[in-house]
């Protein structure tokens, strides 16, 4: 069982950014801790159990509108059928991570981790509930990687609505430690740091912050990536970006990262930036509207998800920069979606995308640049792994 990420970037369209405001507001009211109990049984229990033949599946989320709880489908790439899994999810789930036996799944609604196990046979593939990992009340917990530490697998976990991030021994499924996120001194008083995508860079853990205002919905700028040592849990560096609304950062396969804003959703748009290892911005690329993530392939090529297209061109990763600096003119054929959240490798190579606004995931072909395949929910689309 094989699985390989690409992306952790998100977007949503207003009606996706309205549910999110109204999810604010019922927090602060108190409100949404109330709807969080009536569905405390939604993630937060052992019930749940699916069985698959042994056969590579896209296993996608679903994150239904409102504040209940989603689902996990499996999609196959070679019968192209969709089938709903009977496993419990959390409120709001937003991101997966795949990590050996166990994927994770974080809810930003009653801020859980899901954590399901997997587990094959020669002709079948198993997946059950595991139990949960409980993350602070109200943090809205938002995306999730990994890495060793001292020989214990340690997951980092951005809580958007608490400004930090929290650290949980993966080996355990235990919190280990919090690490606060501090603003940057030239914000006004009402941007706080508000993290969102987060990833493993070189010797650091690299966090893409929002900036965001909840008092009138704007962004600070300039937008700003927060550094964490592994080594002492601490944050030892602020990074500051051409873009505002940071949405996802991403290693390159040789050296530096890349970095996906969305701008403010509406007159500044995004960018797609690109750091060396020490962390010098070589390039900064204007996006047709907010992007929302970025796949890299072996072969050096940059699929970026903005907004209702995926445009992609060729990544020097030695220099860190795209050939193209203008702006990523290619565009994927035939992909007609709108509001894309997330897009990946599969590790047969091919490229999938999902769209939140109309419930439907592609699958891409990256020799032709073409989808090859769509895959329709009953839910949005919100994130996927692969379970080869």
């Amino acid at each position: 069982m094989k699985e390989k990420e690409s992306s952790k970037g998100f977007n949503r369209s207003t009606e996706g950014l309205l549910l999110r405001q109204r999810r604010l507001a019922m927090t602060i009211l108190g409100v949404f801790v109330v709807a969080s109990a009536m569905f405390t049984g939604c993630g937060k229990t052992n019930s749940g159990n699916a069985m698959l033949p042994h056969a590579p599946y896209v296993i996608a989320l679903s994150q239904p509108a409102g504040n209940l709880p989603g689902s996990l489908y499996a999609l196959s790439p070679t019968a192209g059928t969709v089938q709903k899994l009977n496993l419990n999810v959390g409120l709001i789930p937003n991101s997966m991570l795949l990590d050996g036996n166990n994927l994770y799944v974080v809810n930003a609604g009653d801020a859980t981790i899901s954590v399901i196990s997997i587990t094959e046979s020669t002709s079948n593939i198993y997946m059950k509930n595991n139990g949960y990992i409980p993350l602070p009340p109200g943090s809205a917990p938002e995306y999730l990687t990994e890495t060793t530490v001292n020989g214990v697998k340690t997951g980092y976990v951005t809580l958007n609505q608490i400004n930090q991030v929290e650290v949980i021994n993966m080996d355990k499924n235990t919190v280990l430690n919090d690490i606060p996120l501090s603003s940057y001194s030239t914000w006004a008083s009402k941007f706080q740091t508000h993290p969102w995508g987060i990833a493993g860079v070189n010797n650091g853990i690299m966090v893409a912050n929002n900036g965001m205002s909840y008092t009138d919905f704007t962004y600070a700028s300039p937008g700003m990536i927060s550094i964490i040592d592994p080594s002492t849990q601490a944050v030892t560096n602020n990074i500051t970006t051409t873009g505002i609304n940071l949405q996802a950062v991403e290693p390159l396969t040789q050296s530096g990262f890349v970095v996906i804003s969305n701008g403010n959703y509406s007159t500044i748009s995004g960018y797609a930036e690109l750091y060396h290892d020490n962390f010098t911005e070589r390039a900064s690329i204007p996006l047709s509207g907010g992007g929302a993530g970025i796949a890299l392939s072996s072969t050096g090529m940059g699929y970026v998800a903005s907004s209702s297209i995926v445009g992609y061109d060729e990544i020097d990763t030695n220099a860190g920069t795209f050939v193209s600096t203008t702006d990523l003119t290619k565009q994927v054929k035939g992909l007609n979606g709108f509001n894309l959240t997330s897009i990946k490798f599969a590790p047969d190579g091919t490229l999938w995308a999902t769209d939140w606004q109309d419930n439907m995931v592609f699958e891409i072909d990256p020799q032709t640049n073409t989808v090859i395949k769509t895959f329709s929910l009953p839910e949005h689309a919100q994130d996927m792994v692969f379970v080869y």
